[in-house]
């Protein structure tokens, strides 16, 4: 069978694999052994369609999420998200080597967004050129579009060439998100360095579609009749490893996906990010229980209707509050 890119996320996750293993460059960086695609694009009609649905790769509905709200609380801490996956305890820096008074990482991309690293923080200046304050990336880049609808400057930059000292393990593999409104639709690029499809583009594509939706929602309160539009997804590097390569296989002859697209977000804004933010940490200290009294936490009360519903859908497994995600309708 030949595989073909139609714009539609679980389709193209398989074509993507196909291309890999039919035609991929072999490398072996840092001693490792991989295929991969120079240049490869991967295009998204619907970016709702955000979650990635295989029996043979699924997907982690609470890291998922956890990430996400990790990302938005600008926080580059990794205890704050080491509970959900221990890869992140492998790359962390210690805090005297990066400068901090405690271990950080560098691919928490929110906290290159929301947080206020002075080398990532964008100045702003009066209408005499003089200084006012900083702010962080998320805020620049909304206030760009706001001044300027047909801007082609509201970039997000993730990568940092101090990074790149020896020894740093945790290179961000993220370079840009850049956005664009056109024909009143927000349009979303990501470019990447290098992107493991497995592991990274997997979770890479729901956060920065979920990015893409709530930045669409903020400028709605200029914007009133914003829609969303494609999400562009562009690596250098897209890449599979050796130790996954029989799980691409199996993905490539398995025809059982389905495209789930998640019902429109209703809400994104200071509320609901700092609502997330309570939530998830009340959750994670009580040991991240899926029995847990969610309405008992204060910061439940600033949840709107779809992100309560996706915190008990990631957080509780609750089957109820997933067909409220996916619009699913029970006979």
């Amino acid at each position: 069978m030949e595989y073909t890119q139609v714009g539609q996320l679980n389709n193209d996750f398989r074509t993507c694999l196909h291309h890999l293993m039919s035609h991929g460059l072999v490398a072996h960086p840092r001693g490792t052994t991989t295929r991969e695609l120079l240049n490869y694009n991967i295009t998204l009609i619907d970016p709702r369609n955000r979650i990635i649905n295989f029996p043979d790769r699924k997907t982690n509905l609470k890291y998922l999420l956890g990430e996400f709200i990790w990302y938005i609380s600008g926080s580059n801490n990794p205890d704050d998200i080491i509970p959900y996956s221990k890869f992140w305890d492998n790359i962390r820096n210690p805090g005297i080597v990066a400068g901090y008074d405690k271990d950080t990482v560098n691919s928490n991309y929110g906290y290159r967004m929301f947080g206020h690293d002075e080398e990532m923080s964008v100045p702003v200046l009066d209408e005499d050129g003089d200084y006012v304050a900083d702010v962080d990336q998320w805020t620049a880049v909304r206030d760009i579009l706001v001044r300027d609808k047909d801007s082609r400057q509201a970039i997000i930059n993730i990568h940092r060439p101090a990074d790149r000292h020896v020894g740093n393990k945790d290179v961000a593999c993220t370079l840009t998100l850049q956005f664009f409104i056109r024909e009143d639709r927000l349009f979303m690029i990501t470019n990447m360095r290098s992107n493991d499809v497995i592991l990274g583009f997997t979770n890479d594509v729901f956060q920065f579609t979920m990015l893409q939706e709530a930045l669409m929602l903020e400028l709605r309160a200029t914007y009133p009749n914003l829609e969303m539009g494609h999400y562009y997804h562009n690596a250098g590097s897209m890449h599979v490893y050796s130790r996954h390569f029989e799980m691409a296989e199996a993905i490539i002859k398995d025809e059982r996906s389905l495209e789930m697209p998640m019902v429109a977000m209703d809400r994104f804004d200071e509320h609901i990010r700092l609502g997330l933010i309570g939530v998830e940490a009340a959750w994670r200290d009580a040991g991240m229980k899926t029995d847990f009294d969610f309405e008992a936490v204060g910061a439940w009360k600033l949840l709107s209707p779809y992100w309560q519903a996706l915190v008990k859908m990631c957080f509780a497994e609750d089957e109820e509050a997933m067909h409220d995600v996916f619009g699913i309708k029970e006979h």
